[in-house]
């Protein structure tokens, strides 16, 4: 592996053996932009798989079954114990985009979390007001995310996954779902930062709560107030992902960093920033 930057690397989540079409141009991307660093491919234990220029880290296959079990995962001292020798990692979902190498440059911003910005919309009708952010292509700092998992009182946030996981009642699990389209889900009732201590039972809970990423984003500074979450102004130079054209405008008319769901969030605007 390279050491041209120690401090990040970056880490893939994979649980099929091949990539489609759409995966293909998103791992291009990435070894365009983002080659010289270190890069990792997170897998079931089970899974028969090889990427060139790609180190595997192998995880229990339960981890891989659907989108709890993924946030199970990426919520779990396991997970980010693997990449300790690093002081970030960045996610790259296969169906994220990087259309630059500002990664080094993104470690250096103070941010313990940042991913793109959820603009309210059809798609994202969750939020009252732009909020940080999903974490399909996201930076992590792995010190800050350690002391979350090991604050007081998060073993019960985490059981919650692990009932989850082992079928108890008061969880409705999304649908088995591939990794890189994880549900975002709809519902009545709106929330905000401040109603990040929503009930087991609730239509948060149930429905979109079930997210690692919506824990990072509302629930983590509870834990450990220190986490620092980028701004939304930040976070649109990092990264887009619902209502990307409408982003764009916001950002000046700049591509960010990278995107995250390309192909299911308006593909055509994307189209003329792709690798054939």
């Amino acid at each position: 592996m390279s050491e041209k930057s120690p401090t990040v690397a970056v880490v893939v989540p994979m649980y099929r053996s091949r990539l489609n079409r759409d995966e293909e141009i998103s791992r291009r991307h990435l070894l365009h932009f983002l080659g010289g660093f270190d890069r990792y491919l997170v897998v079931p234990e089970s899974l028969k798989v090889g990427l060139d220029g790609f180190a595997i880290k192998r995880f229990g296959n339960e981890f891989f079954s659907n989108t709890v079990a993924y946030s199970a995962l990426l919520l779990s001292r396991e997970f980010y114990e693997a990449f300790s020798v690093y002081d970030f990692i960045l996610i790259y979902q296969l169906d994220a985009l990087v259309f630059s190498d500002q990664l080094t440059d993104w470690c250096g911003r103070g941010w313990d979390y940042i991913g793109a910005p959820w603009i309210k919309s059809a798609a994202a009708d969750f939020v009252d007001a732009p909020a940080v952010g999903n974490g399909g292509f996201s930076l992590r700092k792995v010190e800050s995310f350690l002391r979350v998992i090991d604050s007081p009182g998060f073993d019960a946030e985490l059981d919650r996954y692990r009932g989850a996981l082992r079928g108890e009642p008061g969880w409705t699990p999304a649908p088995h779902l591939t990794i890189s389209e994880r549900v975002i889900s709809r519902f009545t009732n709106r929330f905000g930062r401040e109603s990040a201590a929503a009930t087991l039972d609730s239509p948060e809970r149930r429905l979109y709560g079930i997210n690692e990423d919506y824990f990072w984003s509302f629930k983590a500074i509870n834990y450990w107030p220190g986490f620092k979450i980028a701004p939304v102004e930040e976070a649109l130079r990092f990264s887009f992902e619902v209502e990307p054209r409408r982003c764009y405008a916001l950002n000046g008319f700049q591509l960010p960093f990278g995107c995250h769901a390309w192909n299911k969030y308006d593909r055509k605007f994307w189209e003329p920033f792709l690798f054939p």
